[in-house]
């Protein structure tokens, strides 16, 4: 009994071995064959976290080149936009202002325009003639407001006023002036839309628009009136920002229209980039610009300059300025070839002929 007992355990006992053997074997070959969809399952999700890793880089790197595109300049000025701060524009707090910055308007945003993050790069952003088109004009109009607002920056006794109409009846009734501001607005005033000091106004607090000027001669009267509407007095220095070969215009030929003292008035000129056509507008300043308006300081006598205004004013309308400004309302009614004789808030002095 007992051999047989103990022969009959060693059997289950052998059996109970051979089946965990079994078990074993049926797991192992079980292992093997899933292995390879396992190594199939892993693979592809190496594949998932690689190509979400692309689009992450892709995606930063299109940000890296939204804010640090260059200007004519080589200086980066699409600084990253800093939180947007809400600052309230208060004129009361402007009278001891008199330095007017003046950056003259050249196109219109375009209104249909989903983004304005690429602004200095796309022709689409912006409502363009066919003269300027595949010249970098983005890149221009933007490092021209860009500058505006350094110029202003500089100065915490000066008024930035982007002037401009509403010249281009294709684009709708929107105009030159906001337009540019909306483009510093965007670029959050590259840092200085906002004041560390409390008694200090951010240059954001010391910008206005000028909505009404049709041309180079508008820009530089209108803006004075502005400066007026909003300051009270006339501003006693000028800085104006614009092309670098359209200097002889506004620095000779406008101020000496205005009278303006010239040991106060400031032209930047900033070159345009290599794309732009630099010989062809100089030749174009020379014979649309500087001699019509060396015949007519006005631009109101001759028919060139006269139509020319005309068609930058297809929504007819009228400034306010002779209201606004009635010290100037002699000049701004000036229409003959003679430079206007009397007296002016910045020029007491009286031409006889």
């Amino acid at each position: 009994m007992l051999f047989r007992g103990g022969a009959g355990g060693l059997l289950q006992c052998k059996s109970a071995s051979s089946k965990a053997a079994r078990s074993k074997l049926k797991l192992a070959r079980h292992a093997l064959l899933t292995l390879p969809l396992f190594v199939r399952v892993h693979r592809e999700f190496v594949y998932l976290c690689l190509l979400v890793a692309g689009i992450w880089i892709s995606a930063n790197q299109d940000h890296l080149l939204k804010t640090e595109t260059t200007t004519t300049t080589p200086d980066r000025f699409l600084w990253a936009r800093s939180p947007a701060v809400n600052l309230p524009f208060d004129a009361n707090r402007l009278k001891d202002l008199d330095h007017l910055v003046l950056v003259a308007g050249h196109a219109v945003l375009d209104p249909h325009a989903e983004s304005l993050e690429s602004a200095d790069r796309q022709e689409r952003v912006w409502y363009l003639m066919d003269y300027q088109r595949n010249q970098d004009m983005p890149q221009v109009l933007v490092s021209h407001i860009q500058r505006g607002v350094t110029e202003a920056v500089a100065d915490p006794k000066s008024l930035l006023v982007f002037s401009g109409g509403q010249t281009r009846p294709e684009a709708g009734p929107h105009d030159e002036g906001s337009s540019y501001y909306r483009v510093a607005e965007h670029y959050g005033w590259w840092g200085h839309g906002s004041s560390t000091e409390d008694a200090k106004l951010s240059v954001a607090q010391r910008t206005v628009t000028e909505d009404f000027a049709t041309d180079s001669f508008q820009n530089l009267l209108f803006s004075i009136c502005r400066f007026h509407e909003v300051v009270g007095t006339y501003p006693t220095r000028i800085t104006v920002v614009g092309f670098s070969f359209k200097m002889h215009r506004f620095a000779s030929l406008h101020r000496a229209a205005i009278r303006f003292p010239i040991d106060r008035f400031r032209y930047v000129g900033i070159d345009p980039p290599k794309h732009f056509d630099l010989a062809k507008a100089r030749l174009g300043e020379k014979r649309n610009s500087i001699r019509p308006f060396q015949a007519d300081p006005y631009g109101c006598s001759s028919p060139l300059l006269h139509e020319k205004r005309l068609a930058r004013n297809p929504f007819r309308r009228t400034d306010p300025y002779p209201l606004s400004c009635p010290d100037l309302g002699g000049l701004l009614n000036w229409c003959r070839p003679e430079i206007f004789p009397r007296e002016l808030p910045w020029n007491k002095t009286l031409i006889t002929s």
